[in-house]
């Protein structure tokens, strides 16, 4: 009698899962004590944990993810110069913290490191893509219904845990003073962000699946619109609607898109989102709706007309224009993906961060097609370029770490050559099993 083989990859690929949904739940848990997030545990825990067991050895990347392994690596570097050799600081503004500015440039490394040894092992980086894409999206769900929840209660106690460790008020506070819900987050521009890759991850997940599409992007846009998150509103949003209407096969998409927009304009109908004081905020957005320069109001002064800007790009100019203030960087709100790779390395930092964006979109690029997978990363790389002008997005806390998870296992991470299957070739068979993981007919072959 002939029966299935299918020892080793499966094994790997439950063990990555388990992983990988521990990793994305911990992104969305609160402060432990002494100021440590979840995610800070389970990232840096699994990265020990799998080093430990010698993983570390089967690490691959792909060309571009090598690449922008690289550039990350050279920030660390150039950011460093600054801890070694501290530039005088002619500012009034104070430096920030030691290990908070390492630990906002190495989670990312860490993440992928992961990611490139469980795959490595034999896991499977589509099975671990679903996972990630599952928890994130209804993740980012049940914060909508927190969000929604904050409008009638308050609830900032509770929520504080997930905002802001230590006494104080929270970004998020004073954003809810102007009808601004962002749930456990603590700043607009993050909920913004994720509800973006959230949006992603749900037309990716169910483009063909109706109820399922309906429910869950009906929720997100509902909390991407009560946060006012110009990344959202301006940036995710779009590149979602427009993935929906322009990537062939959308008959489907465009019945799902008919039914949420139905769902949307019923639970905007409850009596609770009618009570809702962000409304006259959100439109303000609308195009001469604004006083002013629109530039500075969809930025929300960052650029345009006195720029919030202006003062940290100066005193990091001040302070060292080539290399920057160094790791720690300055006390103050740098709001920009550039502007703070200005800051911790200078000139040199800007380069390379530049040089990082554009090595993620030119490995999309080469290996693009009409795959799912392929349509969301570049939505990915889009949103994640768009989101640098408000929000550091690859270095945000939370915010980086779903976002790493994502584009580690779509353009970063790179199978064993024996395992390669569509994921990094496009052009083969869609659902063509990888040889490793084929099953295999124990005694077949064998003569009488």
């Amino acid at each position: 009698m002939t029966h299935v083989d299918t020892a080793g990859s499966g094994t790997a690929t439950r063990w990555g899962r388990a992983a990988v949904v521990l990793i994305t739940m911990s992104v969305f848990g609160p402060y432990l004590a002494g100021g440590i997030r979840t995610e800070q545990v389970a990232v840096y825990g699994a990265a020990v944990l799998l080093c430990a067991l010698g993983l570390w050895s089967r690490v691959s990347l792909t060309t571009a993810g090598g690449v922008v392994v690289a550039l990350h690596l050279a920030v660390v570097g150039v950011a460093t110069i600054g801890v070694v050799f501290p530039p005088l600081n002619p500012t009034l503004h104070s430096v920030g913290s030691l290990t908070g500015g390492y630990d906002s440039l190495l989670l990312p490394l860490a993440v992928v490191l992961v990611l490139a040894m469980l795959v490595g092992s034999g896991a499977n980086p589509a099975a671990l893509l679903r996972s990630v894409c599952i928890v994130t999206v209804w993740a980012m769900a049940a914060n909508t219904v927190v969000a929604i929840y904050s409008i009638s209660s308050n609830s900032t106690t509770v929520l504080a845990l997930f905002r802001l460790f230590g006494e104080g008020e929270s970004v998020a506070d004073r954003a809810e003073r102007m009808g601004r819900y962002s749930g456990i987050f603590n700043q607009p521009a993050e909920a913004g962000l994720l509800y973006s890759v959230a949006l992603l991850a749900a037309i990716y997940l169910y483009r063909d699946h109706i109820p399922k599409f309906t429910v869950s992007v009906a929720a997100l846009t509902i909390g991407g619109t009560l946060s006012v998150s110009k990344i959202f509103l301006l940036v995710g949003a779009p590149i979602a609607l427009a993935q929906i209407l322009l990537v062939p096969g959308r008959r489907r998409r465009m019945w799902s898109l008919a039914l949420t927009a139905v769902s949307v304009g019923l639970l905007t109908q409850l009596d609770v989102l009618e009570r809702w004081d962000g409304r006259d905020f959100l439109l303000r957005l609308l195009p001469g709706a604004g006083q002013g320069d629109q530039v500075t109001l969809y930025t929300a002064g960052r650029f345009g007309e006195h720029s919030s800007l202006n003062e940290v790009v100066g005193a990091a100019f001040d302070i060292s224009p080539m290399t920057g203030a160094g790791v720690r960087g300055l006390q103050l709100p740098y709001d920009n993906g550039w502007v703070e790779a200005l800051v911790i390395a200078g000139v040199i930092g800007v380069v390379l961060h530049t040089a990082l964006l554009a090595a993620l979109f030119v490995g999309w690029l080469h290996g693009r097609s009409a795959r799912p997978e392929s349509v969301l990363a570049g939505g990915l790389v889009l949103a994640v370029v768009g989101a640098s002008f408000g929000l550091p997005a690859i270095t945000a806390n939370r915010c980086a770490t779903i976002v790493w998870l994502l584009l580690g296992l779509l353009l970063v991470v790179a199978r064993p050559a024996a395992a390669t299957t569509w994921w990094q070739r496009p052009g083969e068979g869609r659902h063509r099993v990888p040889p490793a993981a084929a099953p295999r007919l124990v005694g077949a072959g064998r003569r009488p």
